[in-house]
């Protein structure tokens, strides 16, 4: 469970400081404020922050000019507190003349969050129990994404369990895939040449500068067991790396991922715009982007033991 909670607020004179804290001998210097903000980007154009300072790791969601800050405890997951932060902060009045109240219920909602979103307490949702059973009894197999123009992702038969929420929907089956109840696999949307009828479909991606197809995605990656970041390369079908800093084995399922910089082997430019061109793998027609509705979801399944059963 979390350490403590900050308000920290942007004051054009004084810049960030520490407008109330709970438990209030948790407390933070206007420097670890300021680093903080820094963790939404210059211009505090991020809603999301990870931030380590001497006290430890710091999640922080930006509602600008407020800023609302967890101090992690050392066994506390990162992803979990990050989805429940996002949980509690409608629930915060950021116009609130009380803030020593305010920020004392949020820390204790952000708690109890936690606790009916995680381990057997979730289990006990009764739309998480019906899921349960309809999955493992075969009613429903698999959980699909349905890709939207935008890339955003809706699980319409989830919706049916967990409400219309599509952002909540998403919390939830991530707390499910944190407690070993079901499992992510990648999901395409079926692409068909207009030419032959194919769905072999070949995909490059080519340096915006001389086109060459030696391109390399370089991942700033955060390690969730030693809350450093590092930089590496990650390859479809891969379940493990070891984390550059401490050396440990890590679920790739359990890196954020910070940044993502495509490099070209050829000419050295580094591009977050690379060409992305589609080909039939049978007549060789060029896709074009009004072919394509939307790129590759995760859907989830039962996990299932060694020996093939649910469990």
């Amino acid at each position: 469970m979390p350490k403590a909670m900050y308000a920290i607020w942007w004051d054009d004179n004084l810049g960030p400081f520490v407008g109330r804290t709970w438990p209030e001998e948790k407390s933070l210097t206007g420097e670890e404020a300021l680093t903080i903000f820094m963790g939404h980007g210059v211009n505090m154009e991020a809603k999301i922050g990870y931030t380590k300072i001497p006290a430890g790791l710091v999640v922080s969601f930006m509602e600008a000019p407020n800023c609302i800050a967890v101090l992690l405890e050392e066994d506390d997951e990162p992803s979990i507190i990050e989805r429940n932060l996002l949980r509690i902060v409608p629930t915060i009045d950021f116009s609130s003349s009380s803030w020593d109240d305010e920020i004392k219920k949020a820390y204790f909602g952000l708690k109890e969050t936690i606790r009916e979103t995680t381990g057997d307490k979730l289990l006990t949702n009764p739309g998480v129990k019906k899921l349960i059973q309809d999955m493992f009894e075969g009613r429903l197999d698999t959980i699909k994404p349905q890709h939207v123009l935008s890339t955003i992702d809706k699980y319409p038969e989830a919706k049916e369990y967990f409400g219309a929420d599509h952002a909540e929907v998403i919390r939830t089956l991530k707390d499910l895939e944190d407690a070993g109840v079901i499992i992510p696999k990648t999901y395409g949307r079926r692409i068909e040449c207009r030419q032959c009828g194919s769905s072999e479909v070949k995909v490059t991606l080519q340096c915006p500068s001389c086109n060459s197809e030696e391109l390399y995605k370089v991942y700033t990656v955060f390690c969730p067991l030693c809350s450093e970041q590092f930089q590496t390369v990650l390859v479809d079908d891969i379940t493990e790396i070891q984390c550059l800093k401490c050396q440990q084995a890590v679920k790739v399922a359990g890196l954020s991922v910070l940044e993502v910089e495509p490099l070209c082997n050829s000419c050295g430019t580094a591009s977050e715009n690379p060409k992305v061109v589609l080909t039939c793998s049978t007549c060789d027609k060029q896709l074009k982007g009004a072919d394509l509705l939307a790129g590759t979801g995760l859907a989830y399944v039962p996990y299932k033991s060694k020996d093939g059963k649910n469990s």
